[in-house]
């Protein structure tokens, strides 16, 4: 296996900075809007469940959560994400630490929301255990996913930009490929293998908005670590044309709406029952 010492530094150091919180919040604000009525009407569809929001971001899976009358543990390793979760989502209970080694007691939850934060697992299978040792048996599970590279949409448009301008010198830690459980034929075996059953996929036509064309670019430069790490690299004539190729696939590919621009980004939602 790979060491990932490197890449948990990264996202660690890169999720702690308020700056890089606020412009994930704000640049993917919609998308995760969108992802989050799902995950919680699949996980917490009645009022009373226990369920538990892993990777809680600045909180708007909790916040659904709560509307669901859920009552709502919410945890992440970032201080910076979890001020914006508690301004989101006040009814919840906050906890910073670690999904790979949570303190829970085993069988704590009936339910566990994972939003978007599957990629940040240094050790995918070692945390998805985790979380099937909280979850009590019969409890479920619902995770959402980006789709990435050879998708019609904002990370396969970044995938392509980067490829074609980019220096390929440039390279991130090692770590594991943030959008593979988008593929059913990694996640089911890996779900299985980690003591879930009943695995289902649910494609998710999710959208950013975007106030100008060029601020596709900015969301990704100011509130995702990996792109931000990987675009930080690219010297400034690079980054330019990354950012120019990205506007014009705004511009001839998204919508326009309300003064900006609507930017497909789809997703996947990822559901299954702890056995």
């Amino acid at each position: 296996m790979a060491n990932t010492d490197a890449f948990e530094r990264m996202e660690r150091d890169g999720w702690q900075d308020p700056g890089i919180a606020q412009g994930y919040a704000e640049g993917f604000d919609l998308a995760t809007r969108q992802a989050a009525d799902v995950l919680a009407e699949t996980v917490a569809p009645d009022p009373g469940y226990s369920a538990l929001d892993l990777c809680t971001g600045h909180g708007v899976v909790a916040a659904e959560l709560l509307k669901r009358g859920a009552v709502v543990t919410a945890l992440d390793f970032s201080p910076a994400m979890l001020d914006l979760a508690q301004r989101m989502a006040p009814g919840a209970t906050f906890v910073e630490g670690d999904v790979m080694a949570m303190t829970f007691p085993d069988q704590s939850f009936d339910a566990v929301s994972i939003g978007f934060g599957v990629p940040h697992f240094p050790d995918p299978q070692k945390g998805l255990r985790e979380v099937a040792r909280v979850l009590k048996p019969g409890g479920r599970l619902a995770f959402s996913i980006w789709r990435g590279k050879g998708s019609n949409g904002a990370f396969g448009w970044l995938f392509e930009a980067v490829g074609r301008h980019g220096d390929p010198a440039v390279t991130l830690p090692d770590g594991p490929d943030a959008h593979m459980f988008a593929d059913k034929e990694v996640a089911e075996p890996l779900l299985t293998a980690c003591g879930f059953t009943d695995i289902t996929m649910l494609e998710l036509q999710s959208r950013v908005f975007v106030s100008s064309p060029e601020k596709l670019f900015d969301a990704f430069d100011k509130g995702a670590v990996r792109a931000a790490s990987l675009l930080g690299g690219q010297a400034e004539d690079r980054r330019s044309a990354i950012r120019a190729e990205l506007s014009r696939r705004v511009q001839d590919e998204g919508t326009a709406d309300n003064g900006g621009h609507l930017v497909p980004t789809p997703s996947v939602i990822v559901s299954a029952v702890r056995a």
